[in-house]
C-alpha cells in the first residue's frame, strides 16, 4: 500500500529550540470530545490542564503563557526561554519535545482510566509568535475559544 508522504508542519530550518513564544493547538484523536465541555472539564479534561500547568515543572525556562481545554483541541501560548525569573539553560528543549512528552503524560494518566481511550491526533499546529500585535490576537482567540465553540451550530448539537 502506498501512502502518501506526510508533509512536516514545521517551519523548515526553524530551530524550534530557539527563545520564543509559540502558539500551539492539539488536537483529540478524530477530534472527538473527550475533555467534557468548554465550560466545564471533565476527569480527562482536568488531566490535561494539569500536565499542561506543570510542563514548567518539568522543563527549566519553559512557561505556560495562556491557554484553553476544549472539548476536543487544547490552545496554547508556550514561553520557550523568553523569562526573567529563570537561570537560562541552552541549549532549551524543542518545541516538539516538550508536546510529546505533554502528550505522552497525558495519555498514560487517561490510559489509567480508560485503556480503550485513542486521545491524540498525530502531530500539532505551531506558530511562532513574531509581534506584540500577533501576540494579543493570539490572547484574545484563546479567551474567546469557549464563546466561539457555543456558538458553533455543529458543536452545540453534539
Amino acid at each position: 500500500m502506498n501512502l502518501p508522504t506526510r508533509k512536516s508542519p514545521r517551519l523548515k530550518g526553524y530551530d524550534y529550540s530557539n527563545e520564543n513564544y509559540y502558539y500551539v493547538t492539539l488536537c483529540t484523536h478524530a477530534k472527538k470530545c473527550i475533555f467534557g465541555a468548554a465550560d466545564q472539564l471533565n476527569a480527562f479534561g482536568k488531566i490535561a490542564r494539569q500536565e499542561l500547568v506543570d510542563i514548567s515543572s518539568h522543563f527549566n525556562g519553559i512557561q505556560i503563557d495562556k491557554f484553553v481545554i476544549m472539548p476536543n483541541h487544547i490552545h496554547a501560548i508556550i514561553i520557550v526561554g523568553c523569562v526573567d525569573d529563570i537561570e537560562k539553560v541552552k541549549p532549551f528543549p524543542t518545541l516538539s519535545l516538550i508536546i510529546g512528552l505533554y502528550k505522552s503524560g497525558v495519555t498514560k494518566k487517561i490510559h489509567d482510566i480508560n485503556p480503550e481511550t485513542e486521545v491524540w491526533q498525530k502531530s500539532f499546529y505551531d506558530e511562532v509568535i513574531r509581534c506584540e500585535q500577533g501576540y494579543r490576537k493570539i490572547w484574545e482567540y484563546i479567551d474567546g475559544n469557549p464563546l466561539l465553540w457555543q456558538l458553533d451550530e455543529y458543536h452545540a448539537s453534539l
